[in-house]
């Protein structure tokens, strides 16, 4: 059990990781603002892109566990 714990957050921080670089992507790219595009990029990233990525890559390892371990 405890190592089912370990990799999920594991996978959840990975997960957090890859969604601040996508929200970094995705606010310099797509943005229209002009006056303080450096805000909008550290707090979009921080504090949305990162929880989702976060939350989607938990998400996947405890249903790939899931999956493994009883198929």
């Amino acid at each position: 059990m405890l190592k089912f714990i370990v990799i999920a957050l594991l996978a959840g921080l990975a997960g957090y990781a890859l969604g601040v670089m996508a929200g970094i992507f995705i606010v310099n790219n797509f943005s229209t603002n002009v006056q303080d595009k450096p805000l909008e990029l550290a707090m979009t990233s921080v504090f949305f892109f990162g929880p989702v990525g976060a939350f989607i890559g938990l998400i996947i390892a405890v249903v790939y566990q899931l999956l493994r371990r009883y198929l």
